[in-house]
């Protein structure tokens, strides 16, 4: 029997990480408008006034690595990313669960260490006061935000590893239609 208590926490757990979401999904659409409006300038400047953006290559590096940083998050948790799923249809439900019980454990593990590193390797950045090559940018609040996003990723996963808990003791409760729909997240 499912007490209204444990799924109503698996609710509110699943609600928290769509806010976050949606918080994570608007801040990558408002970097990659960013990045739109430093090419058309570019673009602009190059061609019609043959005065293009200086830097706007290191810029828009800068922004790719924030973008694939904010989304990494969201990715991780919905189950957007590739995955193969030849063997899927020969075991149960209840192993299904499992399995993605444990991958979900390994992977939050595996983040909290590449978290640790990154900070490590951003306080190096900082203590060397390492900058980029042309602008003189430096390069350790960009490892920092990975770092943080990376730690957000995990901290995503254990919240999750939650609800995967839930749906160990009750798997035919737990549906299994690919990533989640982003529709739901707007």
């Amino acid at each position: 029997m499912v007490h209204a208590g444990d799924a109503h926490l698996a609710e509110r757990v699943e609600r928290a990480g769509q806010l976050l979401a949606r918080i994570i999904l608007f801040s990558g659409a408002a970097v990659l408008f960013a990045m739109l409006l430093l090419t058309c300038a570019d673009v602009f400047g190059r061609y019609i006034l043959n005065a293009p953006v200086n830097g706007k290559t290191e810029i828009t590096r800068f922004m790719m690595a924030g973008l694939i940083a904010c989304a990494l998050p969201v990715i991780s948790v919905t189950g957007g990313h590739i995955t193969v799923d030849l063997l899927d249809k020969f075991y149960s439900t209840r192993v299904a669960v499992l399995r993605e019980f444990a991958v979900d454990l390994i992977m939050s593990a595996s983040l909290f260490v590449l978290a640790y590193w990154l900070v490590f390797r951003a306080d190096r950045l900082f203590k060397r006061n390492y900058v980029s090559d042309f602008l003189h940018l430096p390069l350790y609040p960009i490892a920092y935000f990975i770092a943080l996003m990376t730690f957000v990723t995990a901290l995503a996963l254990v919240a999750k590893l939650a609800v995967d808990a839930f749906y160990i003791r009750r798997p035919e409760l737990k549906r299994f239609d690919g990533p989640t729909d982003f529709t739901a997240l707007g």
